[in-house]
């Protein structure tokens, strides 16, 4: 095996390594940490149909008893789901939605996986916008241009306006296959001895793991932008192909430099893999939800680290060690002169004499 094959196969696994970490970890905090817009369905099987509520969620997700009180406070039961269509008007006057707030929709094909909270606020933002646009039309008015302006959106439309991920033809699949829930009004609380019935669906709207008291634990969020936020103000779509852009030129500038590296320096060959496998993670992300699984928050008391990832963590560890090998190591490569071609030589040396 050549020097060279060591040296790909190398930042290959390395790459694979925090790749796979990346994923695997976003994975688990999606399917284990819950919050009101992005809840854990639990759905009750046959062997937990004689368990009560309580033990089943002891079961699952390990709560104590002291946690369980709270846990059950902000639980909800899984509404029936809706009759509705795509072509549905949900704003127009006699809609469908009927007097339907909010709905959980089941976006992905498994429905064990959690669904996502969707606002039919539409209507009332409007209305408030347009009375402050017109602040000398009556209330009528208002109402009149409100049902005008929004008559015509159908679900379709709606839903994608939301959450850019679902076009019509997903919208459509939706409803035809039932993952669309009207949320339920206000129930009376939940107890450990609630009974259960085979087939219900509970959704936990709070669960997150401490990991070392208030100042470090996993708890889930949904990043738009890049780390930490950045770009979070632009559009799905701006956002999508700037960091299709900015991860292709990154493929493209690391491959370049790596190819060119000496098999012996793997300290920077290693943080090149690094910078490549937080980005793809982070892009492969993008791809599949339109936004970033954040998951990892720190309060370090005087501040409150924004929340991130592993592939963020890859990213950094790789950029600060770069640094510190090109400021310490006067050996790097990194700090190397590129050699001087012959004819180059032979002008210093003219110049010299």
């Amino acid at each position: 095996m050549t020097a060279q094959t060591k040296k790909w196969l190398r930042f290959w696994a390395v790459f694979a390594f925090w790749l796979v970490g990346d994923l695997w970890s976003k994975h688990w905090a999606d399917v284990s940490l819950a919050t009101p817009r992005h809840p854990l369905p639990v759905i009750i099987t046959e062997a937990e149909a004689t368990k009560p509520l309580g033990q089943i969620l002891t079961d699952r997700f390990g709560f104590t008893e002291t946690e369980l009180p709270g846990v059950l406070l902000r639980m909800q039961k899984l509404q029936p789901a809706a009759s509705w269509a795509a072509s549905d008007t949900p704003f127009a006057e006699g809609s469908p939605a009927g007097r339907a707030r909010s709905m959980w929709v089941f976006w992905r094909d498994d429905r064990t996986l959690p669904p996502r909270r969707f606002d039919l606020s539409d209507g009332t933002l409007t209305r408030e916008w347009l009375g402050l646009a017109h602040p000398d039309k009556d209330p009528a008015a208002i109402k009149a241009l409100q049902t005008e302006a929004l008559a015509t959106i159908t679900f379709g439309d709606w839903f994608h306006e939301v959450f850019r991920k679902l076009d019509s033809d997903d919208v459509a699949a939706l409803f035809a296959d039932k993952r669309v829930h009207p949320m339920a009004p206000a129930e009376a609380a939940m107890t450990p001895q609630s009974p259960v019935a085979v087939g219900e669906t509970y959704l936990v709207l709070e669960r997150q793991i401490d990991v070392m008291g208030d100042w470090f634990k996993f708890t889930y969020a949904e990043n738009p932008g890049a780390a930490f936020g950045f770009l979070k103000g632009l559009s799905a779509d701006a956002r999508y192909w700037v960091f299709f852009i900015l991860t292709l030129i990154a493929f493209i500038v690391i491959g370049s430099i790596v190819a060119k590296l000496p098999a012996q320096s793997w300290l920077v060959l290693t943080c090149f893999a690094g910078i490549l496998a937080g980005a793809a993670g982070n892009f492969i992300d993008r791809l599949r939800y339109n936004y970033v699984i954040d998951f990892i928050d720190m309060d370090l008391g005087f501040m409150h680290w924004p929340t991130y990832n592993v592939a963020d963590i890859a990213i950094a560890v790789s950029v600060v060690l770069l640094l510190i090998d090109l400021t310490f190591n006067k050996q790097s490569v990194l700090a190397q002169k590129k050699p001087e071609s012959k004819a180059q030589a032979t002008d210093a040396a003219k110049a010299k004499g």
